[in-house]
């Protein structure tokens, strides 16, 4: 079946022109017709925002199912990533990819999703780190621990989010296993930052073996250059579930 898949970084709801809008943040995901929406930066821990429920705030826009992963929690006030679904979410998972006490603490977000008859998608949602040493050890994490080798062998995967890798090029060690950059299989680098003149290709896409796309394009239109520093990456794909498990190498397991 096909579907459609955002992944987009709010900024917290502020966009490039300082004003916090969430209705504009919902008007940018319908434009996309998005199936599955993977959120970064969803909520304000610094109180630059009059509201504190902003994953549920769009889900309730939208009408979808929601899960959230919040990364941190300041008085009260909650952030993270989040994924919104059309379709029912049958579980949701969210781990820890903090390395540094004195970084931004960061998670990655898990959900098992119902995309036909009980059949199941496995999404995650993530937001690595400022700094290359940390993001190579949270990589690392993803590949050699149990956060993407614990689902389903025989469901299909997909990996996305802001990965705040700065150059163009394949990121290596998630290049080197059995996952694939989405940008390189269609030959297709599409650049979300910043969002009115994209340069670097920080959002990205990677899939297994069981998700076939069909088209990769950064999302430009007159609301999603002002809604936020990132353009939403948008992938339409099909999803191919395998009769049986395919054997791979422990390390190489992504779900």
């Amino acid at each position: 079946m096909q579907l459609t898949l955002t992944s987009y970084n709010i900024h917290s709801g502020i966009g490039s022109d300082g004003k916090f809008d969430l209705r504009r943040t919902a008007e940018v995901l319908r434009e996309t017709n998005a199936d599955l929406i993977a959120l970064q930066e969803v909520g304000d821990y610094r109180g630059r925002t009059s509201l504190e429920a902003h994953p549920d705030d769009l889900a309730q826009l939208l009408g979808f199912h929601m899960a959230y992963g919040p990364n941190v929690v300041r008085n009260g006030r909650r952030y993270g990533n989040a994924i919104l679904s059309r379709m029912p979410i049958v579980k949701s998972r969210n781990y820890d990819l903090s390395v540094h006490r004195r970084r931004e603490p960061r998670g990655a977000l898990r959900c098992d999703i119902d995309v036909h008859e009980g059949r199941l998608l496995h999404l995650f949602c993530l937001h690595l780190g400022l700094r290359l040493g940390e993001r190579r050890k949270q990589e690392a994490l993803l590949l050699t621990a149990d956060i993407l080798r614990d689902a389903a062998r025989n469901d299909p995967v997909i990996v996305c989010g802001d990965f705040n890798h700065w150059w163009n090029a394949p990121v290596p060690s998630l290049g080197r296993n059995a996952i694939r950059d989405v940008a390189h299989v269609l030959h297709q680098g599409e650049r979300t930052y910043p969002a009115r003149w994209p340069i670097f290709r920080l959002d990205r896409v990677f899939i297994d073996q069981g998700i076939r796309p069909i088209a990769l394009f950064a999302h430009r239109s007159a609301k999603s250059t002002v809604a936020s520093d990132h353009l939403p990456l948008v992938m339409r794909f099909e999803t191919v579930h395998q009769a049986q498990p395919a054997a791979r190498h422990p390390a190489q397991i992504v779900a």
